[in-house]
């Protein structure tokens, strides 16, 4: 199980820089994948977003890389000495022309620009992934890692919650028991009362006591939350992701809860509801920060 924050930095020295990779991971619904790498790295924007597509499934990725120092760059200086020669040409001839005194040197020769031609070449892909690769893996171990660690935390959690889930379950068990049997007792003062000392049909009674035991019936709702909760354990046990599935759970089993207790229509089952609400809501919390 792996929480979707998490932090990893790594490392790699060369001869003549250093290069440093931090990748940081927070909540997000989705996966999204932001990089800020230096210019000669961004060749290589697809294959870090591919390595973290295929090791993580859920969060919002911040991926920065740094160079301290200066990494050896290929690049050629060459001179067009056709041009070159013009400009010394024309020099010469204006001095001859206008009298100039004076000899034409090669400083003068260097501002112009034009006459020189600064090529650079740019690494291989392959070669600049071989820098690149053994910090960004750094990072990425430490990134799982701390996932992971924070995601035993989360599972511990999530755990307490659901011994508090079962307990309060457990309670709408004992309820239910002796659930029907009040409320048919209501029902019978209730009519009792209406009559005013009139003869009470018992089938009638009767009959009104069936159709309150459909009503109040809540035996079905209960059955499919603690389905729920024990799906919700089988979630847990497997391997990742789990938010989704989880959170899914976790809407089921509030929105089984709030059907029961409309049908009970009981203020001691409602206080029991309201606490397993609660608890649901904690699971839920927790849930939004997994995988």
């Amino acid at each position: 199980m792996q929480s979707m924050t998490g932090f990893g930095r790594g490392e790699s020295a060369q001869p003549t820089f250093t290069l440093q990779v931090e990748i940081k991971s927070l909540n997000h619904r989705f996966q999204e994948i932001l990089l800020r790498l230096p210019r000669r790295y961004q060749g290589l924007e697809e294959r870090v977003r591919r390595a973290l597509q295929e090791r993580f499934h859920r969060g919002r990725f911040e991926v920065q890389a740094r160079l301290l120092g200066i990494p050896p760059e290929r690049a050629f200086l060459s001179a067009d000495l056709a041009l070159a020669e013009q400009y010394l040409r024309v020099a010469r001839h204006l001095k001859a022309t206008l009298g100039l005194s004076g000899e034409v040197t090669i400083n003068d020769l260097l501002r112009f620009r034009e006459i020189f031609n600064l090529t650079e070449t740019t690494p291989e892909l392959e070669d600049l992934w071989q820098e690149f690769e053994p910090a960004f893996s750094q990072a990425l171990e430490e990134l799982e890692a701390m996932r992971r660690q924070e995601g035993a935390y989360l599972r511990e959690i999530l755990e307490k919650h659901l011994a508090d889930l079962d307990r309060l379950l457990d309670q709408l068990e004992t309820l239910k028991k002796d659930h029907l049997p009040q409320a048919q007792k209501q029902l019978e003062t209730r009519i009792l009362k209406l009559l005013q000392g009139q003869e009470l049909d018992p089938l009638r009674l009767h009959q009104e006591a069936v159709i309150l035991a459909d009503r109040i019936d809540f035996s079905e709702e209960l059955d499919r939350l603690r389905s729920h909760r024990q799906h919700f354990s089988q979630v847990l046990s497997r391997p990742g992701p789990h938010g989704r599935k989880l959170d899914f759970l976790c809407q089921e089993m509030f929105r089984e809860i709030t059907t029961l207790a409309n049908k009970a229509a009981s203020a001691v089952i409602s206080q029991v509801a309201v606490e397993i609400k609660t608890v649901i809501e904690k699971l839920r919390e927790q849930v939004q920060n997994l995988e």
